[in-house]
C-alpha cells in the first residue's frame, strides 16, 4: 500500500509538519478527458483537427442559462451569466459547420468514436449500458455555442486492480470536446471553434483513491490503458485531467484543467492542506462568534487622500472605494492556507469574478501605499473592534459594490467551514476559485439525438503498453528506460521514430525522448512548444548525418523558445573540411597524445562534427 503520510516544510521555520492523510480522512477521484483520434467530430462530418491560422468567419455572442430538467437553473450556470459577457468565435469555411454554430441540430453520433470508448470501457472491466442517450449539461462560460455540453454515458461500474489497491470506475462516457480558449478580457471572451466537437472520452474513477501517490498511479495507469487503444489523440492539450478532493471535516472540491501528470499530486497535497487548514480558521472564527453582516460601506471619502496610485486612480476615474467589515476575523485574513495563498486570497478570488482587480483587507496593511493612519480611519469608519477586520475593493460604483458583496458570501463560508466549489488548477501545483459546484439541474436530455445501442460483440481488447517493456529490451533499451518511455507515453512517438531511423540506436531516441524536458527545464524554456514534428526533423537530420548529436539539444532549445526550426546552423563539416581543420589542430600540439588532442579538438569542435568519427580522424592522423 503506497504511504498515506507527506512532509510539508513551512516557510518561517525548519519544523516540518507530517500529514496523515488516512487520519485526515482523505478521498480523492479523478476525472480523465482524452480527446480522440478520430476522422471526423463527435455530431458531423467536420476533420477532427484544431487550427490556429487566421479565421474566416467571426461570430458575436451572448449566453443565458436555461432550466435543467428540474426547472431550476443550475447554480454554476446562473454565476456565469452574471458576468455579463459576450463571446466571441473564430471559424473556418473548410472545418466548422452549421453544427458547431448551434444553427443546425447535430447529426448522428460517431460511431467511430463509439466504438473507441466500448473498447476503453471494456479494458477498465466496466458495463456498458443498454442504450446510450445523449444529455445537455448546461455550460455559459463561451466555451459552446449552444450553452450546453453534449455527453454520454456508455459504461459504469468497472475497476481496476493496482499496487496500491482496488480503484473503481464509475463511469465511462462519450462527449464533444469544448471551443478553445484564444484570448479572455473582463467583458468577452475569444473562442476558437475548430476544437469544439472533437470526441472525448471521460474516466471517472470513484472516490477511492487515498493519498496523492496513489492519484498519480491511478492517473499514469489510466493514461496507459487509453493509450494501448492506439485510438486517442497525443501531446499537451488533447489530455486534461479533473481532480475531486475532500478531507473527513471538509468538503469535495473540484479542481479543473491539470495537464501535467507531474503536478497531480502536488494539487491533492496542496488542497488536503487547504482544507486542514480552512478547517482549522472555521474552529476559531467560530470560538470567536466571527460573522460578516451583509453591509457594504462606502469609504471613498475616507481615503480620499490617500497616495495609493490604486485609490487615486479609482476616484479620477468616477470610481468608489466599498468595505466590509469582519468581525472577529483579525489576523486569519492573512493566515496561510496553501503555499503562497491565504484565506484573503480566497476572497479575492471571488472579488475577481465580477471585475475588479481584486481585494485589500486590514491584515496587510500599511501596504499599496495606503499607510497606517489611513487603516485606522477605515477601521474606525466600519465600527471595527480590536479582533475585527476588514475588506475592501476600489473600482466603478457598481463593479466595487458587487464584488464585495461576493466577499461577503465568501467570508460567511468561512465561518462555516469549507466550502463546496470548482477550482482551478495553478501552474505551481495551488488552486484558485473558478465558480460553484454544479449541481443536478445542469442535465436534461438532448432532444435532437437517437439513442444508440452499444455492441460489444466482436471489439478486440489490444496488448497494454506495460506489457511492451519487455519487447524494448531487444532493443538495447534497459528496464528503468523502457518504463520510463511508458510513463512519460512516448512509446508510439519512440516506435515510430526507431522505424524511420535506422542508423540511429533505440536507447539515443529514448534518451532524448524522457530527458528533453528537464533539460529544456533547465534552459527556462517551455517545453510544451517542443512538437513531435519538432522530433520528427530531428532524427531525420542525425539520421543522415547532416548534424551531429551533440547539438540535438540545442536544436530542441530553438523550438521550445519559440523559434522555427532551422537546422542549417547545425550543419556538420564534410569529410574534407574536418580533416582540414584536424591538420591543424596536431600541428599546433604535437606534443599530446591523442585523447588530449581529443579534447582540443572538441572544445573547437563539437556539434560540427560527431565524435566517434573526429576520433577516428585523429587516431588516422596521427599514425599517418
Amino acid at each position: 500500500m503506497p504511504t498515506t503520510k507527506k512532509i510539508f516544510k513551512k516557510k518561517h521555520g525548519n519544523k516540518a509538519m507530517a500529514i496523515d492523510y488516512s487520519a485526515l480522512g482523505l478521498k480523492a477521484g479523478l476525472e480523465i478527458h482524452q480527446q480522440l483520434d478520430t476522422a471526423n467530430k463527435l455530431f458531423c462530418s467536420c476533420p477532427a483537427e484544431i487550427r490556429d491560422d487566421r479565421p474566416d468567419v467571426i461570430i458575436k455572442r451572448r449566453l443565458r442559462a436555461s432550466a435543467g430538467e428540474s426547472g431550476a437553473v443550475d447554480v454554476a450556470a446562473a454565476y456565469e451569466q452574471v458576468k455579463d459577457k459576450h463571446f466571441i468565435y473564430h471559424a473556418y469555411n473548410d472545418s466548422v459547420c452549421e453544427v458547431e454554430y448551434d444553427e443546425e441540430p447535430i447529426h448522428e453520433l460517431n460511431p467511430d468514436a463509439l466504438n473507441a470508448v466500448l473498447q476503453v470501457a471494456l479494458m477498465l472491466n466496466s458495463r456498458a449500458v443498454d442504450r446510450v442517450i445523449v444529455m445537455r449539461k448546461t455550460v455559459v462560460d463561451g466555451s459552446n455555442t449552444s450553452g450546453f455540453q453534449r455527453t454520454a454515458l456508455v459504461a459504469r461500474n468497472g475497476k481496476v486492480e493496482l499496487l496500491s489497491g482496488k480503484v473503481g470506475i464509475a463511469s465511462v462516457c462519450v462527449e464533444e470536446e469544448s471551443a478553445k480558449i484564444v484570448e479572455r478580457a473582463a467583458d468577452r471572451d475569444i473562442y476558437n471553434l475548430s476544437r469544439l466537437g472533437i470526441p472525448l472520452v471521460e474516466v471517472a474513477t470513484e472516490p477511492d483513491i487515498k493519498s496523492p501517490e496513489q492519484l498519480r498511479e491511478v492517473a499514469e495507469y489510466l493514461g496507459m490503458v487509453l493509450r494501448s487503444t492506439r485510438k486517442v489523440k497525443r501531446g499537451l492539450g488533447t489530455i486534461r485531467q479533473d481532480i475531486n478532493v475532500s478531507i473527513r471535516e471538509g468538503a469535495r472540491v473540484e479542481i479543473k484543467g491539470a495537464q501535467d501528470l507531474r503536478m497531480l499530486a502536488k494539487l491533492v497535497e496542496n488542497e488536503a492542506l487547504r482544507q486542514k487548514n480552512l478547517v482549522g480558521a472555521a474552529k476559531e472564527l467560530q470560538q470567536r462568534k466571527a460573522a460578516v453582516t451583509d453591509s457594504v460601506v462606502d469609504i471613498t471619502s475616507v481615503l480620499s487622500s490617500s497616495e495609493s496610485k490604486l485609490i487615486k486612480n479609482t476616484i479620477d476615474n468616477k470610481g468608489a472605494i466599498k468595505a466590509i467589515k469582519l468581525r472577529g476575523f483579525k489576523g486569519l485574513v492573512g493566515k496561510e492556507i496553501q503555499p503562497g495563498r491565504r484565506l484573503g486570497t480566497e476572497l479575492s478570488d471571488c472579488a475577481k469574478a465580477y471585475g475588479v482587480s481584486g481585494i485589500i483587507h486590514s491584515d496587510e496593511l500599511p501596504k499599496y501605499g495606503i499607510s497606517e493612519s489611513e487603516a485606522e480611519k477605515v477601521s474606525r469608519k466600519l465600527g471595527c473592534s480590536s479582533n475585527d477586520a476588514f475588506a475592501f475593493a476600489a473600482a466603478s460604483n457598481e463593479k466595487a459594490e458587487t464584488a464585495m458583496k461576493a466577499v461577503i458570501e465568501r467570508a460567511k463560508q468561512a465561518i462555516a467551514g469549507v466550502p463546496q466549489e470548482v477550482r482551478k488548477a495553478n501552474p505551481d501545483g495551488t488552486t484558485s476559485f473558478l465558480r460553484p459546484m454544479p449541481g443536478s439541474a445542469r442535465m436534461y436530455p438532448e432532444t435532437d439525438a437517437q439513442t444508440v445501442k452499444p455492441v460489444t460483440a466482436g471489439i478486440k481488447l489490444p496488448q497494454l503498453i506495460t506489457e511492451k517493456a519487455g519487447d524494448y529490451s531487444s532493443l538495447g533499451l534497459s528496464r528503468d528506460l523502457a518504463q520510463k518511455i511508458i510513463r512519460e507515453g512516448a512509446e508510439q512517438l519512440f516506435e515510430e521514430m526507431i522505424e524511420a531511423n535506422s542508423k540511429l540506436s533505440a536507447s539515443y531516441i529514448a534518451e532524448i525522448l524522457v530527458s528533453y524536458a528537464k533539460e529544456m527545464e533547465k534552459r527556462k524554456l517551455d517545453c510544451t512548444k517542443i512538437t513531435d514534428n519538432h522530433f520528427r526533423e530531428i532524427f531525420a537530420a542525425l539520421n543522415s548525418g547532416k548534424i551531429a548529436k551533440e547539438t540535438a539539444m540545442d536544436a530542441l532549445a530553438d523550438a521550445a523558445a519559440g523559434q522555427s526550426l532551422s537546422l542549417e546552423k547545425y550543419k556538420t563539416m564534410t569529410d574534407a573540411e574536418l580533416e582540414k581543420e584536424l591538420k591543424k589542430i596536431i600541428s599546433g600540439n604535437k606534443e599530446l597524445p591523442p585523447n588530449a588532442l581529443m579534447g582540443k579538438a572538441m572544445q573547437t569542435l563539437r556539434g560540427k562534427a560527431p565524435g566517434k568519427k573526429v576520433a577516428e580522424l585523429i587516431r588516422k592522423l596521427k599514425t599517418a
